[in-house]
């Protein structure tokens, strides 16, 4: 049984409903039926976005250690770990996991030019490795050297670089 309003304008059907009249709801027509979900698709993606580009944060922040928790963060914008994944390769052409490895290794690279009295075991505790071996493996596989090797070859260079500056300051005196 099909009401109408008691106001002749008004073209909203109504319905009965135990003696009591309710309005049918019936979507615009002006609008393309996909518009919600279009809406809803880029809300989601623009959450996904914001969400990846805190993980990124988040991961140069920590030095790329294996602390930071991408889901974590997932929850915190209320999106899908997986969706932000392919946010996070579609902005910056790499996978969550292969930046928070290339930081690491970034990190532990510096770590080892700048501290001559750090060994590899500490150095791949600080950035959180359990095994010594998984940090050698993974430097290697960045640099193409052990990073005892890398670390052996930084002091040489340094010393190097002081012995010069120091013969170059002694030649600057005979000059004078």
């Amino acid at each position: 049984m099909m009401l109408t309003s008691d106001k002749e304008e008004s073209n909203v059907p109504l319905r009965a409903v135990d003696g009591a009249k309710k309005q049918i709801y019936s979507p615009p027509e002006s609008l393309p039926l996909g518009w919600a979900t279009d809406i809803i698709l880029a809300r989601a993606e623009s959450r996904s976005a914001l969400a990846a580009k805190r993980i990124r944060q988040l991961i140069d922040e920590s030095g790329g250690s294996l602390s930071c928790s991408p889901a974590k963060e997932c929850q915190t914008f209320q999106v899908n770990l997986s969706l932000v994944s392919k946010q996070f390769k579609k902005l910056y052409q790499m996978t969550m996991r292969a930046y928070s490895r290339r930081v690491r290794m970034r990190t532990a690279e510096k770590l080892l030019r700048e501290s001559n009295h750090l060994n590899v075991d500490e150095a791949a505790r600080a950035l959180g490795y359990s095994f010594t071996s998984a940090f050698s493996r993974c430097f290697q596989k960045t640099f193409g050297k052990r990073p005892k090797r890398y670390q052996m070859q930084q002091i040489r260079n340094t010393s190097s670089e002081i012995a010069g500056e120091s013969a170059d300051k002694s030649d600057s005196v005979l000059q004078i």
